[in-house]
């Protein structure tokens, strides 16, 4: 590819620059933005708006996968966080309308996890909020670990 997913360009913007539009117009009290490669953090940091909500960490340890992603990011939260909204770079067309609607899913019901999903699949087309009991092993193992198989296998309910 030759250049991070962030730096990537839909319709003028970058998709860093997207993703985070679409949670401040959302209307969050917090947007934590985890870095990893540390060739391309000075050219993130560039295109990541500025705005007192936002802060950016870095991942250090981010040749073992998103879950250790996940981990910086939910530990860089602040202590009155009672919930953290997750948007990989790769998915730059999220709605602040879909941010609002996870957010307020959860202040009616506040699941371990709540996952977006447009008729009964999660990330495609107009997403909404669809309650789904599971828990996510915060633990990274051995070699890369991907979120999605950690929530996969981890359901409440059995």
């Amino acid at each position: 590819m030759g250049s991070p997913k962030a730096l990537l360009d839909y319709r003028g913007r970058t998709f860093i620059e997207n993703i985070c539009t679409s949670f401040l117009t959302a209307g969050v009290d917090e947007l934590i933005v985890v870095l990893g490669a540390h060739e391309h953090e000075a050219p993130i940091r560039a295109v990541v708006p500025k705005h007192p909500a936002l802060r950016t960490v870095v991942n250090p340890h981010y040749r073992l996968g998103q879950l250790s992603s996940l981990q910086v990011g939910i530990q860089a939260l602040s202590s009155e966080s009672e919930a953290a909204v997750v948007n990989l770079v790769d998915h730059p067309l999220i709605r602040p309308e879909t941010i609002q609607a996870l957010m307020a899913s959860f202040a009616t019901d506040p699941l371990p996890i709540i996952i977006a999903s447009y008729q009964g699949r999660r990330g495609r087309g107009r997403e909404r909020a669809q309650r789904l009991r599971v828990a996510v092993l915060l633990e990274v193992e051995d070699g890369p670990a991907r979120i999605r198989g950690c929530v996969e296998r981890r359901p409440l309910d059995e």
